[in-house]
């Protein structure tokens, strides 16, 4: 039996925001649970809220030397990578503040994640990131007593939190290019609904159930066409 090892953060943890309270919990029926029912397949979810590219290779490096080496290596990361820490922007606007993981440390992380997992006998698949909801986000994050004028002027214009996470998803998918690597498009399914508000949660950052059937959908395709397919 092949065996998946998925390697993400809270996205396909499956974490989700209930709607009209602050509160998370875990979606019964997320994008990796949904793909789980349709395949003969040991699918293991590693995957962990708030979990940055550094993190993850530290718990990737513990598993292989435990000798956990499945089929193929699942990676979606870079949601929490591309986050920036809003409350020293809000105290200073005139600082320089860098991303959690800038953009060039994080393509070079996940190139490294690449060749060691080919060099354990495991093939890598990523996945771009699922839209955010720049206005949605800053609402959320600025609620908690920040200095929303401070974070504007040190922003610009609120847009600049879509762009800049979408430079993460587009560095990803540049990786799979140049190392031949699969990339599982989760991003477009969502961008391409009428209204892509509705397919995230209420903080801006989480897909919501809505958005988890339209990833379980785009997984079930891949892994039929390129895993499951005896041909």
């Amino acid at each position: 039996m092949k065996k998946i090892t998925i390697w993400g953060d809270s996205v396909l943890k499956g974490v989700v925001l209930e709607e009209g309270r602050d509160r998370y919990s875990l979606l019964k029926d997320s994008s990796i649970e949904l793909t789980k029912k349709e395949f003969d397949l040991t699918i293991k979810n590693n995957s962990k809220f708030g979990l940055t590219v550094t993190k993850a290779m530290r718990l990737m490096d513990k598993s292989l030397s435990k000798g956990d080496l499945p089929n193929y290596a699942l990676v979606e990361l870079g949601g929490n990578d591309c986050d920036y820490n809003w409350k020293e922007i809000s105290e200073n606007p005139d600082g320089e503040y860098l991303p959690n993981t800038p953009l060039p440390k994080f393509i070079e992380s996940i190139n490294s994640i690449i060749e060691k997992f080919r060099a354990n006998g495991i093939e890598p698949i990523l996945t771009n990131l699922p839209p955010l909801s720049s206005q949605k986000y800053f609402d959320w994050f600025a609620k908690n007593g920040l200095n929303t004028d401070n974070i504007k002027k040190w922003m610009g214009n609120i847009d600049r939190i879509y762009k800049h996470q979408e430079s993460y998803s587009l560095a990803l998918m540049d990786i799979a290019n140049k190392q031949k690597c699969d990339l599982i498009d989760i991003r477009t399914p969502i961008i391409l609904e009428q209204n892509v508000d509705d397919y995230i949660c209420e903080d801006g950052i989480h897909p919501n159930e809505k958005a988890h059937k339209l990833m379980a959908n785009t997984f079930i395709n891949y892994i039929n066409k390129k895993i499951a397919c005896p041909c």
